[in-house]
């Protein structure tokens, strides 16, 4: 069971567009959001609460606890909601517990389209977006914003998956944008900043500044350069850093 706390009413000019999506394989999804979010000064408006984890945390000793939660987010000027979260659910029913939830506010607040964002797991990571939608409509203006529609037959699982069959039972566009990635262990900034070149098209909204992603690509490129020499001072039999 999920409960929703409403924190302050919403005014949009016109129809809200809505990008909605839970933490995924490298954590694109998250990154992506969370940037979005920042740069347009979008504020929470409501939250829903769940039942997890079903843990708690301790340091030396001493207990913590955060119960998880769902946030709704506005930017009233661009008219466009945000919806994330701290865990995407394995569980089948609290998954469409969420979706449900995140349609429902969708439902309350007009919007005409949704986009759920995360990675696509390829053997050679690139720029590459990729795409679907559940309407032809949507296909046609995600591939005029640059993104490459998902070819022959496939699934996509979790919350990015589910959420745009149910929009389709309820009538409302949606579709997904998934970034190119090869390794879902590690954080990836670099496909979260390819969604966002081409989320942004399809929203029309001004590009802004993505330099801190870059920043954490080159980070990231960084702790694999070090990881990739340990892993081959080991294979040679010495410890690291001795000749």
């Amino acid at each position: 069971m999920i409960g929703l706390k409403v924190h302050a009413g919403v005014e949009f000019s016109g129809r809200p567009r809505m990008v909605a999506a839970l933490p995924d394989m490298g954590n694109v999804a998250g990154i992506g959001l969370a940037y979005l979010a920042k740069k347009l000064d979008a504020k929470i408006f409501a939250e829903l609460y769940s039942y997890w984890p079903p843990f708690v945390s301790y340091k030396d000793g001493i207990v913590d606890y955060r119960q998880a939660s769902y946030r709704f987010y506005a930017v009233e000027a661009s008219n466009l909601l945000i919806f994330s979260g701290d865990f995407n659910p394995a569980d089948p029913r609290r998954l469409y517990e969420v979706c449900y939830e995140a349609l429902d506010m969708a439902g309350r607040m007009g919007v005409q389209a949704l986009y759920s964002i995360g990675a696509a797991l390829r053997q050679a990571t690139g720029d590459k977006v990729y795409a679907a939608a559940n309407s032809h409509a949507m296909a046609a203006q995600l591939t005029k914003a640059g993104a490459e529609m998902l070819q022959g037959e496939g699934q996509i699982s979790g919350f990015n998956g589910l959420v745009m069959g149910l929009a389709k039972e309820r009538n409302l566009d949606a579709a997904c944008l998934l970034g190119e990635i090869d390794n879902p262990n590690i954080i990836q900034p670099r496909a979260a900043q390819s969604i966002l070149q081409v989320l942004l098209k399809v929203l029309e909204i001004p590009v802004f500044d993505m330099a801190q992603l870059d920043d954490e690509e080159r980070r990231k490129k960084f702790m694999e350069q070090q990881v990739g020499y340990l892993e081959k001072s080991m294979e040679k039999g010495g410890p690291p850093g001795i000749a």
